[in-house]
């Protein structure tokens, strides 16, 4: 008999019926027949290319690739282990949903191109099933995403970059024509391959996020605690290591002190050779974030909270933006005051929304405002994260969850800024991945209420609608700060600001000039003025013209330099 799937319930139905007898839904995926999957060997023959390339990519240097080296020191190849990996995965979905047999055998065979008989493969496969594969993450994607994060320059020459998300794709490919080989998948095959498949982007961002500090490794690895010794022992100054490199050292020395045996050598040890090493990191600040290792030191560490405020203040235009700022301050700092006192007090939401025209400032006081906030104390860190919809949803479900946390993660500690925002609200029934980011974002407001605050930006009537379509966004989002256009003295203001910042001036016909052109550009706007990015590139424009204009001069003055004339306009 011929079956095919019912896409709402993932029963088999026969393949003459109309509606699903089980939910009565009618939109159904055939079931595809032996030779009909052509498209996933593919994807497995490219898989197994990229494999062979890692394999014969020659010696691993255990400081940069620690993970690959260390695969690679007894001569494993890559592809034997990623073929174990999928297989295992594989017969995991169908042996927890009541529904492995022969002929999803014999796919796990032919499409991963194993080298054993049927009965040799089930004996490796079944007898030896783990039944905790999905509370950890895969070999094969420690060891792609180091590759993809070493060896950029080698997977660009190759168009192979970014591995680590094509494979997780394969995941998800590969278990749908699996399920669908032949007639016996359960329908609660596909509930726990959506409960894998979600487990498996959770310890994705995980593993991304703890490989710059080691911590992907367990808890004690003799090796690695000496290796982290080592370069401790040998640094300048602690300064020269990353803040998560610290804190993880840090973590160390106080179970060392606590009485934890296991790091005692590492401490006395770092003690002894090292003592203010060990002292400025018990004084160092726990803070976390991703990246590889830098310098912790930043100017803008040294700004007080009065000089954001005056920068704040000293912007060209954005009065009504200042006055809701500074208010948004003061209460602030009251509601300190009240709580360190013992006041009772309203549970205030500092997440906001940001409607205007493009180039009215948002960003800049975005940027200003996270800086603000970490003076007060509200946030750790007090950085800006910018994103848009491309920076959060992916190419399927399932990765825009992987992409939205990465950002989540790296905005921890201070402000997570998506612009354009409206762009997220799902266009029609098929649109999945802009809702996806969303539910993402609210659950991390919520769960991260304490460190991290959202800035949504936008159109304002675009905004509007956005917030208002979503209950969880309606929630959270009850305050507005608009950004008016610049009028003609603003965007004229704005103008002189980059000349003097560029060393330049305008002689009065050039001045008079400007004035009478902000004027025409504001009273001619449209719904959509670009405010000081149209300013910018007519700024551009006339550098451009000065300097078409001096370059015969074989003997330019610095006052011609300096100076911007009216034929620099047209």
């Amino acid at each position: 008999m011929n079956w095919k799937i019912c896409e709402n319930c993932h029963h088999k139905v026969n393949i003459t019926a109309k509606t699903c007898p089980y939910c009565n839904h009618d939109s159904f995926e055939m079931i595809p027949q032996a030779d009909e999957y052509g498209d996933i060997k593919t994807e497995i023959e490219e898989l197994f290319e990229y494999c062979d390339l890692i394999d014969n990519r020659g010696e691993y240097d255990k400081n940069i690739t620690p993970i690959l080296a260390d695969f690679k020191s007894d001569n494993s190849l890559v592809k034997d282990m990623v073929q174990t990996n999928l297989a295992d995965f594989l017969t995991f979905i169908a042996v927890k949903g009541d529904s492995f047999s022969e002929d999803k055998l014999a796919f796990i065979k032919n499409v991963l191109k194993l080298d054993y008989d049927l009965s040799q493969l089930y004996l490796m496969l079944v007898k030896n099933l783990d039944e905790d594969l999905m509370n950890h993450l895969p070999f094969s994607f420690k060891l792609f995403y180091e590759n993809d994060l070493f060896h950029r320059d080698f997977l660009e020459a190759r168009n192979l970059k970014g591995y680590t998300d094509k494979l997780f794709e394969i995941y998800r490919n590969l278990a749908k024509s699996y399920l669908k080989c032949d007639d016996s998948t359960e329908p609660k095959c596909y509930r726990i391959l959506d409960e894998f498949m979600n487990s498996l982007a959770h310890h994705i961002i995980e593993f991304k996020r703890d490989y710059p500090t080691g911590n992907y490794k367990e808890p004690f690895n003799e090796d690695h605690v000496n290796r982290v010794l080592e370069l401790l022992t040998d640094c300048e100054s602690s300064g020269d290591f990353h803040e998560n490199f610290i804190a993880n050292a840090k973590e160390w020395i106080n179970l060392a002190i606590d009485g934890d045996e296991e790091y005692d050598d590492f401490y006395k040890e770092l003690s002894r050779k090292r003592p203010d090493v060990v002292a400025d990191i018990l004084l160092c600040d726990d803070k976390v974030d991703e990246g590889t290792f830098q310098k912790m030191n930043s100017p803008e560490d040294e700004e007080s909270l009065d000089d954001l405020l005056e920068e704040l203040n000293k912007l060209v235009g954005l009065e009504v933006v200042k006055k809701e700022v500074n208010s948004l301050v003061n209460l602030i700092q009251i509601r300190k005051i009240r709580q360190e006192r013992g006041m009772k007090q309203p549970p205030m939401s500092l997440h906001l929304v940001f409607s205007g025209n493009p180039g009215t400032g948002k960003t800049t006081v975005a940027r200003l405002l996270s800086k603000i906030y970490s003076k007060l104390g509200i946030l750790s860190k007090g950085h800006l994260i910018e994103t848009d919809r491309s920076g959060l949803v992916g190419g399927y479900l399932g990765q825009t969850a992987i992409k939205t946390q990465e950002v989540i993660q790296s905005a921890m500690g201070g402000i997570l800024f998506i612009d354009e925002a409206y762009t997220l609200a799902p266009k029609s029934q098929d649109d999945a991945y802009g809702q996806e980011a969303i539910d993402t974002i609210l659950k991390a407001m919520e769960d991260h209420r304490d460190d991290l605050i959202v800035i949504v930006a936008g159109y304002p009537k675009l905004m509007d609608n956005f917030i208002h379509s979503n209950p969880g966004l309606e929630s959270r989002f009850n305050k507005y700060i608009f950004f008016e256009d610049y009028n003609p003295e603003e965007l004229y203001g704005i103008f002189l600001s980059m000349c003097e910042n560029s060393s330049l001036k305008l002689d009065s016909k050039a001045d008079e000039y400007l004035k009478g052109l902000c004027e025409d550009i504001y009273n001619t706007r449209g719904d959509n003025f670009s405010n000081a990015r149209q300013i910018r590139n007519i700024f551009e424009n006339v550098l451009t013209a000065q300097a078409n204009r001096l370059a015969d001069d074989l003997d330019i003055s610095d006052e011609e330099l300096m100076t911007i004339l009216l034929e620099d306009f047209n």
